[in-house]
Parts: C-alpha cells; sequence; structure tokens
C-alpha cells in the first residue's frame, strides 16, 4: 500500500486538493437565477417522466439536466445536488487535461497542466456552479484526446468513444458542435512527407465517418420531443446569422473581441497569459503541430464567438479553456529547459504569476463578493440582481411559517430565480403555494394575492423592483443586499 502511495502522490495530492477546493464552502455563492432554472427543470424532471425534455422549452440540450435530476434524488439539497454534477465534471476534466497533455507532449507538462487546472479561478469558479459549462468543457477534452488517438491509431473503439464524446457534448450545450466541426484540424498531428499524410487520411477517414456517424444519432435522438426546434430559435437569440454577419461583419467584433481578451486576461492574469503568448510563439517558431493544433481549438471558436454573438458571458470560453491552460503549461516546460541557467528565477516569475490568480480562486472560497474575476460573472453571481443573496434566509423563514399553517408566497417574477429558487426547497410540501407574477405594481397587488391573504398569511417577495414599496397591503419584512451591489431581494407580508 505504501509502495502504490508513493508512486501516485501526485495523483493522491491533486484529487485531495481538488476536492477540497471544490466541495469547501460550496454555497458560498448562492444560487443565482440560471442555476434556480436549472435546478427547478431537475427537480421536475426527477420527478414527472413526462418532462424529461423540459429544458427543450427554452432551447436548452437536456443532458446536464438529466445528470443533475439522478443527483437530486441521492442528495437532499437541490443545489448542492446540481452543483455536485459540475464538481465531478471538473473531475473529469481534471483527468482529461492530464491524459490530453501526456499524450500530446509528456509528463511534465501533464502535471503543470493539472496543477493550473486546480488553482486558476476560471475553472474553479464553474467546477462548483450548477451550469451546463464544466460538463461541456469535460466531453470536449475527451473530445478531444479521443480525436488525437484516432489520428494516431484509427481503431473502432476509438472511434466509437469519440462519437459518444462529442455526441454528448452536443447535448449538453451548443457549443458542443465545435468538437464535430474541428474534428478534421486533428490530421495536423500526422506527417506530411512520403506519402504519410495519405496513408493516415485513408486509414483515418471511415473510422471518422464512424465517430460522426454515432455523434450525429446521439444529437438528433432529441428529436424525439417535439420542441427540438427550440434549440436553433435559442441559438439566434445569442447569434447572429450569416447573412447577418456579412452585412455588417464588425458590428459586435471589436467590442466583443475585447471583452473575451479582457476575460481572459482577469481569470488568468497578465503573467500567465504572456507565458500563454510566449508558448503560442515558441510552438510556431519550432513547427510544432501539436501546438498549431491547440491554438486553432482556442483560436477558431473565440473568433468565431467574436464575429457571430450578439450576447456574450466569461463562460462561453470555458470550454476551450482547457487547451490555454496545455500551452502554457507547454511553454513553462520549454522555458525552464531553454534556461536551465536561470531556472531559479524563472521559477520564480511562475510563482509570481500564478500570486494574483490563486488570490482570486481563494477569495473565491471564503469571501466571493471581494474576488477579482471577470466583471460580467461578479455582477451575475454576487453583486447585482441576478444573485441570490436574501433566497437562504427567505427559505428558512417561510419554512418555520408553514411549519404549522398555510402560507402562500408570492414572488416578482415567473421564470428564473423567483419563484424557482424557492420553488425547490418546497417541492411537494401541501402547506406552502408559491406562485410567480408578472409584471407586478406593488401599489395595485394581483387580486388573487390580496385574496390569499383574507385566509392565510400570504408574503410577497420582489427581486427585480428597486423602488421603495409604500402599500397599505404590504409590511415590510427584510431585505437582503446582493453582495457589494446596489440591489436588494425584499421580503413583505400581505395585509388584506
Amino acid at each position: 500500500m505504501q509502495n502504490i502511495l508513493k508512486k501516485n502522490w501526485f495523483w493522491s495530492l491533486a484529487v485531495i486538493f481538488y476536492f477540497f477546493t471544490r466541495l469547501v464552502n460550496l454555497k458560498i455563492i448562492p444560487i443565482f437565477t440560471d442555476e434556480a432554472i436549472y435546478s427547478r427543470w431537475a427537480q421536475i424532471a426527477l420527478h414527472d417522466p413526462a418532462n424529461r425534455f423540459l429544458s427543450l422549452e427554452d432551447g436548452k440540450q437536456p443532458l446536464f439536466i438529466w445528470l443533475a435530476a439522478i443527483s437530486q434524488k441521492f442528495i437532499q439539497d437541490p443545489l448542492i445536488a446540481t452543483r455536485l454534477v459540475s464538481v465531478f465534471a471538473g473531475l473529469g476534466s481534471l483527468i482529461g487535461i492530464y491524459l490530453l497533455s501526456k499524450k500530446l507532449f509528456d509528463q511534465k507538462v501533464a502535471k503543470i497542466a493539472v496543477v493550473l487546472y486546480i488553482l486558476l479561478p476560471f475553472t474553479l469558479l464553474y467546477d462548483r456552479m450548477a451550469l451546463f459549462d464544466s460538463l461541456l468543457t469535460m466531453l470536449g477534452i475527451y473530445a478531444v484526446y479521443f480525436s488525437v488517438v484516432l489520428v494516431e491509431k484509427p481503431k473502432l473503439d476509438t472511434a466509437i468513444l469519440n462519437g459518444f464524446a462529442i455526441g454528448l457534448a452536443m447535448i449538453t450545450k451548443s457549443s458542443g458542435s465545435f468538437f464535430l466541426y474541428l474534428l478534421p484540424l486533428s490530421l495536423l498531428l500526422t506527417k506530411f512527407k512520403g506519402g504519410q499524410f495519405k496513408k493516415t487520411l485513408v486509414n483515418w477517414l471511415p473510422f471518422s465517418i464512424i465517430t460522426v456517424a454515432i455523434c450525429q444519432v446521439i444529437y438528433n435522438s432529441l428529436r424525439l420531443s417535439p420542441l427540438f426546434y427550440m434549440i436553433s430559435r435559442k441559438n439566434m437569440e445569442f447569434i447572429r446569422s450569416p447573412s447577418e454577419v456579412l452585412s455588417d461583419p464588425f458590428l459586435h467584433l471589436f467590442s466583443n473581441f475585447s471583452a473575451l481578451l479582457g476575460w481572459l486576461t482577469s481569470y488568468t492574469g497578465i503573467l500567465l497569459f504572456v507565458i500563454f503568448l510566449i508558448g503560442i510563439i515558441l510552438g510556431y517558431v519550432k513547427k510544432n503541430l501539436k501546438i498549431v493544433y491547440l491554438s486553432l481549438l482556442i483560436f477558431v471558436p473565440f473568433f468565431v464567438t467574436a464575429l457571430f454573438n450578439q450576447v456574450i458571458y466569461p463562460r462561453f470560453m470555458l470550454f476551450y479553456f482547457p487547451f490555454l491552460i496545455i500551452v502554457i503549461s507547454y511553454a513553462i516546460a520549454q522555458m525552464t529547459s531553454i534556461v536551465k541557467n536561470y531556472s531559479k528565477y524563472l521559477i520564480m516569475l511562475i510563482l509570481v504569476s500564478l500570486i494574483l490568480p490563486t488570490f482570486s480562486s481563494f477569495k473565491l472560497l471564503t469571501d466571493p463578493k471581494s474576488a477579482k474575476i471577470a466583471e460580467s460573472d461578479s455582477g451575475q453571481y454576487t453583486n447585482s440582481w441576478p444573485a441570490g443573496y436574501g433566497v437562504k434566509e427567505t427559505v428558512e423563514f417561510l419554512k418555520a411559517e408553514a411549519r404549522d399553517k398555510k402560507v402562500y408566497v408570492a414572488t416578482e417574477g415567473t421564470f428564473g430565480l423567483l419563484p424557482f429558487a424557492l420553488q425547490i426547497y418546497f417541492y411537494g410540501q401541501k402547506n406552502i403555494n408559491i406562485e410567480g407574477f408578472w409584471p407586478v405594481d406593488a401599489s395595485n397587488l394581483p387580486a388573487q394575492v390580496l385574496e390569499a391573504a383574507t385566509n392565510r398569511k400570504t408574503y410577497f417577495v420582489f427581486n427585480e423592483n428597486q423602488k421603495e414599496i409604500n402599500s397599505p397591503y404590504l409590511k415590510f419584512i427584510a431585505k437582503y443586499q446582493k453582495g457589494r451591489g446596489e440591489t436588494y431581494l425584499r421580503l413583505y407580508q400581505v395585509i388584506p
């Protein structure tokens, strides 16, 4: 046993540290709007088989929801259960980034990549959130890994595994299609001299057709739902059509490019981003086709997003962020071998480059309101109206109220943080009825709410209306600040 631990000390420490960083204070960032939606969908799908494709109503692929439903079967808290899907997907990514780095380069690069994956705040944040992106990232890493293996040794089992990885990515999120479209890029890893490329292509092509067929079967299984068409409709809310891009290609290009680049540097820190650029330069100077391949896996979706998207968030970059980590790891390994005489200074520089991102990760685990992360993310998750500060306290208050009497709760909103963040904690409880309304005029409450107040305790929860409410029908109970922002969740009792 001691020999096994001695040989695997790196992985023992890596897994322990991974779970520590992903599980400690798992609910310190409160539930936010999208998490409430996904947790609610998973809860409904768990208890009602007819709603297993519920997410398609909003144009979202269902794999994450299905896994969250399974998790909720065993974990009582719906938010923790749903976030654990991302935690274990992140563990899969950790293993995958090691395998891919080792396959492309060596064990040294692979170990550096593992350390960076654990430490960097971008991966840490999303491995702890109940969102689709960590699962997509894990499946993407394995799609690339099997694509690399398939070029090296075309085999049926590899083609099947690759088809499943890409297919499952495609029923997780639309961005998973990139791994299908970029599949031919793996041919860059073969030799182009002496007829080797032609031979590889002939061997690779039939197995790749099998990969494509399998992933298409998996994706098109969603057509079993009559709501399949909603996926393309939802996508068009985020991206422009090719004809729109051709008519005005620069409409969002520069603003999107600037935002994406700013978010990347905020999550890696300037020094690590410079090391990434050094890795790209070294790879191209040395004509290292593995770096060329990885760079295309990063730059193609980066520029496609900048060109086509009309709505962007930092998490849209997560699925190709591991390839950036691998390039950084390659650069560090190359730099330490090139400047051996100054290795101690280089190591000091690398350690300094890790200070800022590691500190950001520490703040995410202890005080997320002040963590130096992308402003777009801090607004959504901690400091603006989508953040769920106040939900925990409101749930505890309502549980106490509904313990021995009937309670009616009205919320400002019918979809999103309210009412879903409350409903997930009262599923199947007969003493409490939670109902959403939109739009809401605080000075003219819905008749249904006023009627409910005549025969039972009735409360109204406001989240988007930030004006002071002066109504004879509303008695102020409490308000909860959203992080360090100027918005509040407010709870009132309805007085008939």
